[in-house]
């Protein structure tokens, strides 16, 4: 790795363990509604138990010249770049308000100053299952694309707000941002990339991390409300668990199908060299 995108990477590692430790551990650190807070919990859970182990592992790994563990280092980012950025826009300030944002722009700063050039067709690509992966990250942009669009058109005819809007006491949802202006088209494109094969097909292995880790943090917080006692959508618990196994095994076919994969001395660049 780039010396500097790996520091960044790492200094932003170690603010999520610690950050989401302290969600975890600390009473009345988050003093949102309650069913916000619950789900700012459910997101420190999968950060400390998956994505900073994803992180850790792909960091220790892309020193070495691992592609996959570049390729890992940047889904692991990107979880942050996306849970962080509605940490520290939308969480009510608070004693780690500051951390937020430090994880947030180190993460950022990291995939920036790494560049495309992270990117690398034909090395990873080429041991996913092309037809399979691809359709996952098509469906998974369509599917969440369509829910949210669905939600805004909703409010937008009736004034009244999506339920788990109400719930959470937020007036709109980050995440139509997030997810509807870059990571759902990434999603589709890299899905497009990778059946059509192009060079969009190197975004489809960290993508497919990121789906995981990212269902595995909304997973998370239907278990702490379910822990204080609120009903969760069983189906939707359902649907969201299938795409964290699917798209893990698609990911584990490319790091365990064959022998590791490395990159090459003189011409590898990008999240790791």
């Amino acid at each position: 790795m780039h010396k500097l995108t790996h520091q960044l990477a790492g200094v932003a590692t170690g603010l999520a363990a610690i950050a989401s430790i302290a969600g975890l551990v600390v009473p009345g650190l988050y003093v949102d509604a309650p069913n916000w807070v619950q789900q700012a919990r459910g997101t420190d859970l999968a950060t400390l138990l998956f994505a900073v182990p994803v992180l850790a592992v792909g960091l220790w790994a892309a020193a070495r010249g691992s592609v996959r563990g570049r390729l890992a280092v940047m889904a692991g980012l990107l979880y942050l770049v996306y849970n962080y950025a509605i940490f520290a826009f939308s969480v009510a300030m608070n004693p780690l308000t500051a951390v937020h944002i430090a994880i947030f722009g180190l993460s950022l700063w990291s995939l920036v100053l790494a560049g495309p050039a992270g990117v690398q067709e034909g090395t990873v690509s080429d041991k996913l299952n092309r037809r399979t992966a691809g359709a996952v990250l098509i469906i998974v942009g369509a599917l969440f694309g369509l829910l949210w669009l669905g939600q805004i058109a909703g409010t937008s005819a009736t004034g009244v707000l999506p339920p788990d809007l109400i719930k959470a006491g937020i007036s709109t949802n980050p995440v139509y941002a997030l997810d509807l202006a870059f990571f759902l088209p990434l999603c589709v494109v890299a899905g497009i990339g990778l059946i059509r094969g192009t060079r969009a097909a190197g975004l489809a292995f960290p993508m497919l991390i990121w789906v995981a880790l990212m269902g595995a943090g909304v997973v998370s917080g239907f278990l702490v409300m379910a822990a204080a006692g609120d009903t969760i959508p069983a189906p939707i618990v359902a649907v969201i668990s299938i795409l964290i196994v699917v798209s893990s095994l698609l990911a584990a076919r490319a790091v365990f199908g064959s022998d590791a994969v490395r990159a090459s001395a003189p011409t590898s660049r990008g999240l790791a060299t």
